[in-house]
């Protein structure tokens, strides 16, 4: 299965349709920030998603009001604090929003918070996969001051998941491993940044970054 990850769109909806344009794909995943600060946005991306999939499957970021998760898309599907499974041994899991920042950003928890919502996930035997908008503490959250902004509760639960895939950070894209756990941090679709993960059954078998 051929994963296009795309975060942080920040409502450039040029960038958005250009890397739709550009990849193949067997499922779209979006890692929150679909808007930037204005929720009805969220409609004219649900329409760009729909020219090139019928299957998206997102969580929102710290810049999207939470109002837009009960937003009615044609294709996009929200899973905050949600499990799905993508296959008999595939489970693909959704933490959004983000701890708190010094931006006073529309969609920030507490720790306490992220805890409770990685709480609701319903963990399988199988391959774990995670979607989140914050990245896990000291994977993928280097911000340019040289420090690590990502989610403490997501690192402490960060090996029940094979692959976690977020943004947020937009500096900080790359791809990190700790023990069996691979980290994605795609970098911002509006700067044309974007990643393509190839996952079978039993295991995740590449992450590459790209930029348009």
């Amino acid at each position: 299965m051929k994963l296009l990850i795309i975060a942080d769109i920040h409502s450039y909806f040029l960038q958005l349709d250009k890397i739709l344009k550009e990849v193949e794909f067997d499922l779209l995943l979006l890692a929150g920030d679909l808007t930037h600060y204005k929720g009805s946005d969220v409609t004219k991306i649900d329409e760009i998603v729909s020219r090139y999939t019928d299957e998206c499957f997102a969580v929102h970021g710290n810049c999207d009001p939470e109002h837009i998760l009960r937003t009615e898309l044609d294709t996009i599907r929200f899973i905050h604090a949600t499990s799905i499974k993508l296959s008999e041994n595939i489970t693909l899991h959704g933490v959004g929003g983000s701890t708190f920042t010094p931006f006073n950003t529309p969609t920030e928890y507490s720790e306490d918070e992220m805890e409770r919502f990685i709480s609701m996930l319903k963990i399988t035997d199988g391959l774990n996969l995670l979607l989140s908008h914050s990245p896990p503490r000291n994977m993928v959250d280097v911000t340019m001051s040289g420090e690590n902004a990502g989610s403490k509760a997501l690192m402490k639960h960060a090996k029940k998941f094979s692959f976690i895939m977020c943004g947020h950070i937009h500096e900080a894209s790359g791809v990190d491993r700790k023990g069996r756990t691979i980290a994605v941090n795609p970098g911002p679709a509006a700067w044309g940044r974007y990643a393509v993960a190839e996952v079978d059954n039993s295991e995740v078998r590449s992450v590459r970054v790209f930029r348009l």
